[in-house]
């Protein structure tokens, strides 16, 4: 009897286990699961910057270089030494020369023909600044009709991939931005021609006061970095005081960092960070390319604002932002799952259930990923063991989560639903 009833039990229990495995593990089956959760993070409102990382050195961003044709000239003297600082229009060299009405008739003509190319340039930046006042971050009509608004300069030219962007308010900011990068650079060049139409009012200013000789001046601000006493060209090299970043990229850089992009820098016992702009990047190696020599390309970047009292050829830091998604949707990218080419997240609902849901992704760099479509700031998902749907979930609490500044995100129903359930459970 005894014997009968052990096996009977034996048989029983493992009935038991075996129909419950079964029901457990078969697909669809409606029998309730329960999913211990190690690691959960909510959905956060994070800035997700890719970045590139690279070195450069401060370097003036311009040098003048000053020649001297001693045709029809006789050189007097230098009137400036090696490490002088000097102004856009400084004297540099005195000469003497029997046609200096001559010399003043083309330093006449040479302002004429400098003011001409300056209303060009301010007529250009009107017309870019008008084409920019037009857009409308809400009205298309403008976005893919500049081609027949204006007649850019010929080296300006829209991203080709504008028109094939399906969100109209992204791709009018591109066209903005490139506006400004566009306007920037002639304001660059205006400024370079009112620095030679101030260098040639004052030779002709320096001309007037003395009738035996003439001058040649400094075009801009710096300092003397040579001197060539034989008078060999250039005969005056002049370093701006004006700094820039340059360095090198390799193949692998080149292919992803393009002008225009921004960047910050640090340099080593400095806190504060350097930010500018790509400026330019070389097309050819900086070196002559060789078999299996990696090959390197120049870059220059500006600086928004001048570093003080960093000394040239100071090592920096360069980390130069290829793209970025600001005040957007996070999670770590260990909470993703992918299957048949799709992606989701598993969330844990206020109901107490695993709900799977598909989502789009965006941007990632580091361990941030971004999530365009399919989630709210705020909402749970499981960071570990995600492959129960619909499973009834239980987890650890977590107490730091429990701060003051939580019971801030929670809405006046929310509020109300944990006070009401509290004093029910009470």
């Amino acid at each position: 009897m005894k014997k009968w009833f052990i096996f009977s039990l034996i048989f029983f229990c493992i009935c038991f286990i075996t129909l419950n495995a079964y029901l457990i593990w078969k697909k669809d089956s409606k029998a309730e699961h329960t999913v211990y959760v190690h690691d959960w993070k909510r959905v956060q409102e994070r800035n997700i910057i890719k970045t590139l990382d690279t070195k450069g050195i401060l370097m003036p961003q311009e040098e003048y270089k000053v020649y001297f044709d001693d045709k029809d000239k006789e050189f007097l003297r230098f009137l400036v030494k090696e490490g002088d600082e000097v102004t856009a229009g400084t004297p540099l060299i005195e000469y003497a020369t029997p046609e200096l009405d001559q010399v003043r008739d083309t330093l006449e003509s040479d302002i004429s023909q400098a003011e001409g190319e300056l209303s060009s340039i301010d007529e250009y930046i009107a017309k870019l600044s008008d084409y920019q006042a037009s857009i409308s971050s809400s009205d298309s009509s403008y976005a893919y009709e500049y081609d027949s608004v204006f007649a850019f300069e010929d080296d300006f030219n829209f991203s080709e991939d504008i028109t094939d962007t399906e969100d109209t308010s992204t791709s009018n900011d591109v066209i903005i931005s490139q506006i400004e990068q566009e306007i920037y650079k002639q304001e660059l060049e205006k400024s370079k021609l009112e620095d030679k139409i101030f260098n040639y009012e004052t030779q002709i200013s320096l001309i007037n006061e003395k009738s035996d000789s003439a001058m040649i001046i400094s075009e801009g601000d710096g300092i003397v970095k040579d001197v060539n006493d034989q008078l060999g060209n250039p005969v005056v090299t002049i370093a701006s005081t004006s700094l820039s970043i340059k360095g090198t990229l390799t193949e692998e850089q080149l292919k992803k960092v393009k002008v225009d992009m921004s960047f910050n820098a640090t340099v080593s016992g400095e806190k504060a960070k350097l930010e500018g702009t790509i400026f330019d990047i070389g097309s050819f190696p900086e070196n002559e390319p060789e078999i299996d020599k990696k090959n390197v390309y120049p870059f220059e970047a500006i600086l928004s604002e001048q570093a003080e009292a960093l000394p040239i050829g100071t090592t920096a830091d360069v980390k130069v932002t290829l793209d970025q998604a600001l005040k957007v949707p996070a999670v770590p990218r260990n909470a993703i799952v992918k299957q048949d080419k799709k992606t989701f997240l598993y969330f844990l609902d206020k109901n107490g259930l695993v709900n799977r849901k598909e989502v789009t992704t965006g941007l990632r760099s580091g361990d941030l990923q971004e999530i365009k479509e399919g989630t709210e700031i705020g909402q749970v998902v499981m960071t570990t063991d995600q492959s129960h749907n619909k499973s009834k979930f239980a987890t650890t609490m977590q107490p730091t989560y429990l701060k003051k500044n939580a019971f801030k995100d929670l809405s006046s129903k929310e509020k109300w639903e944990s006070f009401l359930i509290g004093v029910a459970e009470r």
